[in-house]
């Protein structure tokens, strides 16, 4: 039966609940039953009754910080979702929710909540990207140069860029630490010293052994230990196998890493 046909005079209290809103608050439950009880339709009385609802939290502090990146077409626009608790994060993981509408999260979390933009990456043409993100804690965006790869190589390379924003993630905080070390000595050291320069985040990334790629760099207990294989040396294992030069051409990383 189409949503059009439903006769909601004849609902009952638990049938409208059952079909619409299993995931908001009962206030706003309550409230948008009785508006759909007046001739309103659902996708009508429950945003108006999540807009109500949402009003009293707005003075509520946001402590919690995270991070979500959507992909659009040649762009990534990253967000910050402010929750008041670690608890609400993690719900925002779970099932499909619509980050921008503030009312309809407040009535899903019950807590308040802003979603606010904070970057909106552009990109040419002639790049691929990959976004990956960690538990809305972390994200990152890399580019990878497309400029001669085919069409029908496209989704592999989306793939390529992808496990590189994953590697990212994963070594960022080693090269912050780094970063943070070499700071120190620059600040604590003696007059003419010359001190090692740490490269861009992009060119330390190429230069660790990759990860999570299936047989790669695994350690095993029996037999003489493989050598490494560097980002560097897997993006040019890739380049061979496509017959296609992949340049890894930025990488942009967010999160309170």
């Amino acid at each position: 039966m189409k949503q059009t046909e439903i006769d909601f005079q004849s609902l009952s209290r638990k049938e409208y609940h059952d079909k619409f809103c299993k995931e908001f608050s009962l206030d706003v439950f309550r409230r948008a039953y009785a508006y759909s009880k007046n001739g309103h339709m659902p996708q009508n009385a429950i945003p108006t009754a999540a807009v109500i609802y949402a009003e009293p939290f707005k003075l509520r502090p946001l402590r919690v910080h995270g991070v979500w990146a959507e992909k659009e077409l040649n762009a990534v626009t990253v967000w910050d979702l402010q929750t008041e608790t670690e608890s609400a994060q993690r719900f925002l993981l779970k099932g499909k929710w619509d980050y921008p509408n503030r009312a309809m999260c407040v009535a899903r979390l019950g807590e308040n909540y802003a979603c606010t933009k904070l970057q909106t990456l552009e990109f040419p043409d002639e790049l691929i990207i990959g976004v990956y993100q960690h538990y809305h804690r972390f994200a990152a965006i890399v580019s990878i140069d497309n400029s001669c790869v085919s069409a029908i190589s496209v989704p592999k390379v989306t793939a390529i860029a992808n496990l590189m924003g994953k590697n990212a993630v994963a070594y960022y905080p080693e090269y912050l630490h780094q970063k943070e070390q070499l700071d120190y000595q620059r600040k604590h050291a003696k007059k003419g010293k010359v001190l090692t320069k740490l490269p861009e985040f992009r060119e330390f990334l190429l230069a660790q052994p990759v990860q999570f790629v299936a047989g790669v760099n695994q350690r095993s207990i029996f037999g003489p230990k493989a050598p490494e294989v560097s980002i560097a040396a897997y993006l040019e294992d890739c380049s061979a196998q496509l017959e296609q030069k992949l340049t890894i051409a930025s990488v942009d990383m967010f999160g309170e890493f």
